[in-house]
Order: C-alpha cells, then sequence, then structure tokens
C-alpha cells in the first residue's frame, strides 16, 4: 500500500472569510485548513490546493468557501488566457458586428478559442454563441459544389 502523503496544516480564522461564507455552515466548525489531492480536470494531472493557498483565497480573496479547483495551476493559467481572448473577441464583435459577421478568419478563431475553453471547464459552454457562429460561417462560406460541404467545428 502506498505512503499516505502528510498534509500541511494551517490554521483557519472564519471571521476572515466574505460574508456569505461566514453565514454558512462551515464557518461553525472550520478550525484549519489542510492540503487538498485532486486530479486535474483537463490534464489529469496530480495536484494540490495547499493549506497555504486556501487561507490565502477564503481569507484574503474572499473566495467563496464551497470553492473547489478543478484545474492545476498551469491549467489555470491557460483557462485565464483563453477568458482574456474570449473577451477580447466578445469587445470586437460589439464594436465592429457587420464588418466581422462575413470575416471567415475571425469567426473561425472565435469559434475554435470557445471549443477550446469546452476542454478546461466542465460547465458554462456557451452554446449559443457557438451556434451564431456556426451559422454565420455556413453564410459565409457557401458550399462550392466541386469542394462539398465545408466542416465547421
Amino acid at each position: 500500500m502506498p505512503a499516505r502523503p502528510l498534509l500541511n496544516k494551517v490554521k483557519a480564522d472564519p471571521t476572515k472569510w466574505s460574508k456569505k461564507s461566514q453565514r454558512s455552515v462551515a464557518a461553525s466548525f472550520t478550525t484549519e485548513y489542510t492540503d487538498i489531492h485532486y486530479r486535474c480536470w483537463h490534464c489529469q494531472a496530480e495536484a494540490i490546493f495547499s493549506a497555504a493557498d486556501q487561507k490565502h483565497a477564503f481569507e484574503i480573496k474572499k473566495a467563496s468557501i464551497v470553492q473547489r479547483r478543478l484545474l492545476c495551476e498551469t491549467c489555470w493559467r491557460k483557462s485565464l488566457h483563453l477568458a482574456a481572448e474570449l473577451k477580447e473577441f466578445g469587445t470586437k464583435w460589439d464594436e465592429s458586428k457587420l464588418s466581422l459577421k462575413t470575416d471567415e478568419i475571425f469567426l473561425s478563431k472565435w469559434l475554435q478559442l470557445l471549443a477550446e475553453q469546452e476542454t478546461y471547464v466542465p460547465y458554462r459552454h456557451d452554446t449559443a454563441r457557438k451556434s451564431m457562429l456556426r451559422k454565420l460561417l455556413r453564410i459565409a462560406t457557401p458550399c462550392n459544389a466541386a469542394d462539398g460541404p465545408k466542416e465547421v467545428f
């Protein structure tokens, strides 16, 4: 049987949690944080939500006490980068929708980013936006009978 890793422990101070977390049941019995071992949802690597990281997240950043980590540090940073890129695409779309709705490169890249983001989060998939982009790509790239239909994600 493999040896169980030692868990680091850090004293918890629920009075420093967010107001909502302070009203939770956990506030009445949580006295310390311990390392939480988990597997990254994206890359399947072993990862640790350390006791010190929990203290920082819950007491300094005021994150919800029910927050749990799904991604390792590397994948988390990549997902933040993807979210920033998607925000830029949304801003560009809001500013120049008329010219961008026929821009195959823009629409394809945006759709690709949305599909990639889905591999990092098991929730909040933007199906409406993906459907809109697929429809716009079908309109922007009419089928050429000689080439056959084009595949759109």
